[in-house]
C-alpha cells in the first residue's frame, strides 16, 4: 500500500498554550488597612507593637509616642506601658506573607515581604554587588548577573606581590585611622555624660544658628568664620563663633560671653545641630573654664578636620546645639527641673553650698548613714547633688 503523502497525512492538533496562572496582585496598605501602624499609616516593616486595644503601631512610631509627655495610644488614648510593650505577633506573620514584587525594576519577580530581604541581599540577579577584588582596588560595581563574567577578566586578581603589600599597608592605615576617630568620639561622648553626671547649680541647653560674617571680625586673635547672634542661658548673654583654619583644614567653635559680673566657673559641649548638610560629620566639642572680665572668650574646640572642615567651611550658615553647665557653688538654681525634691518643700534645707541640712527638707528623714558626701562632686547617694 503507497505511503500517504505529505498532503494526505491527518492532520495533529497543536497542544493549547499553557494558560498563565493568574498573577496574585500586589499587597497595599488601601487594601489592607487592619495591618497598618495607626501613625504613619504604612506597613510596620519589623516588630509590630499594639496597645492593650490591639492597635498596631510600628516600632519607629511605638518609639516616638513613648518619647511623650503621657505616652498613649494614638487610636483610643489608652495609655502604654513602657516596660511591658505588647507585640503583636500574628499581624507580623500576616504581613510577612503579604505579596510584593521585587523593587528591581529588571527582575519584577513576585515575593513575600518576609522573603525579599532575603531576595535582594543573596538571590536577585539585579541586585548591585561589588567586585570580590574591591580590597585591592577594583572599582567594578554591576548587577550580579555579570559579577563571574567581570571576575574572570579582573586584572586586579594579577597584581604582583608588591601591589598587593602597597594595598593592604594602605588598608590598615585606613582602618587605624577611623578606629582611632572613633575612639575619640567616644571619648568626648563619655566626658559629656560625666558632665551631666556630676553636681551642678544649673544646665541649660539651645540651639544656635550662626551665619558667615565679614572678614574683619575677629575673636581669639583669630578671623571668625560664623557668629552667631547674642543668646542667653545661664543668666548671662553670650555668642558663639567658628573658626575655620584652611592651611591645617581645622574647623573649631569658640564661645564668648559678652558679659562679667563675677567669674563663672563653667562646662560646655557643642553639638551638631538638627539641620546638617548630608554627609557632615561633626565632632563633639567640650571645654571647661571660668569666665571673667579679663577670660571672656574659651580655646578653640575642634569640631571637624580634613574634608568635612573644608565642606563646612563653604557653608553660609552653620546650626550647633549647645549645652552650658553652671559649676559655681551653691543651692540649685529655682529653675533648674532635675533638682530633687525632698518633701515639697522647695529649696528649704539647702544650704549655700547646695548640701540638705539635717534640720531642712520638710520630711526628707534619713539617718546620716543616708547622705554621705561626695568630696569629687559626683552624683552621691541623697544629698541632692547634680
Amino acid at each position: 500500500r503507497p505511503p500517504l503523502s505529505p498532503a494526505a497525512a491527518p492532520a495533529v492538533a497543536a497542544p493549547a498554550a499553557a494558560t498563565p496562572a493568574p498573577e496574585c496582585p500586589v499587597a497595599d496598605e488601601d487594601s489592607h488597612p487592619h495591618l497598618c501602624c495607626s501613625v504613619c499609616l504604612s506597613f510596620p516593616e519589623a516588630e509590630v507593637l499594639q496597645c492593650c486595644a490591639g492597635h498596631i503601631v510600628c516600632g519607629g512610631c511605638y518609639e516616638r509616642v513613648c518619647h511623650e509627655e503621657k505616652p498613649s495610644c494614638p487610636s483610643c488614648r489608652e495609655a502604654l506601658d513602657l516596660f511591658k510593650p505588647i507585640r503583636n505577633m500574628l499581624a507580623e506573620r500576616s504581613i510577612a506573607m503579604l505579596p510584593i514584587r521585587c523593587p528591581n525594576d529588571e527582575c519584577g519577580r513576585m515575593l513575600t515581604r518576609g522573603g525579599l530581604p532575603t531576595h535582594l541581599a543573596d538571590e536577585c540577579a539585579y541586585r548591585r554587588v561589588a567586585c570580590k577584588y574591591s580590597p585591592l582596588g577594583c572599582k567594578w560595581e554591576g548587577v550580579a548577573g555579570e559579577l563571574a563574567a567581570h571576575e574572570d577578566r579582573c586584572k586586579k586578581a594579577e597584581a604582583p606581590g608588591w601591589k598587593l603589600l602597597k594595598r593592604v599597608v594602605e588598608r590598615e592605615a585606613a582602618q587605624r585611622s577611623a578606629h582611632a576617630a572613633a575612639l575619640t568620639a567616644a571619648r568626648e561622648g563619655q566626658r559629656v555624660v560625666e558632665m551631666l553626671s556630676s553636681r551642678c547649680k544649673n544646665v541649660e541647653f539651645t540651639n544656635v544658628v550662626l551665619h558667615r560674617c565679614s572678614a574683619h571680625e575677629h575673636v581669639a586673635g583669630r578671623p571668625a568664620h560664623c557668629v552667631s547672634a547674642t543668646f542667653h542661658a545661664l543668666g548671662f548673654r553670650w555668642k558663639l563663633y567658628t573658626l575655620s583654619e584652611h592651611t591645617e583644614r581645622r574647623f573649631s567653635a569658640v564661645l564668648q560671653l559678652r558679659e562679667s559680673r563675677a567669674p563663672l566657673r563653667t562646662d560646655a559641649f557643642i553639638l551638631p545641630g538638627h539641620v546638617m548638610p548630608e554627609g557632615v560629620q561633626l565632632r563633639i566639642g567640650t571645654l571647661a573654664r571660668t569666665f571673667d572680665s579679663r577670660h571672656k572668650t574659651s580655646e578653640p574646640v575642634l569640631l571637624a578636620e580634613g574634608g568635612a572642615a573644608e565642606q563646612l567651611d563653604a557653608l553660609e550658615s552653620v546650626t550647633l546645639r549647645v549645652g552650658l553647665i553652671d559649676r559655681r557653688a551653691g543651692r540649685p538654681d529655682p529653675g533648674f527641673l532635675g533638682q530633687l525634691n525632698l518633701g515639697g518643700g522647695g529649696l528649704d534645707g539647702w544650704d549655700e553650698e547646695g548640701v540638705l541640712s539635717d534640720s531642712g527638707g520638710g520630711g526628707g528623714g534619713g539617718s546620716d548613714s543616708d547622705f554621705e558626701s561626695d568630696d569629687s562632686g559626683g552624683a552621691s547617694g541623697g544629698r541632692g547633688y547634680y
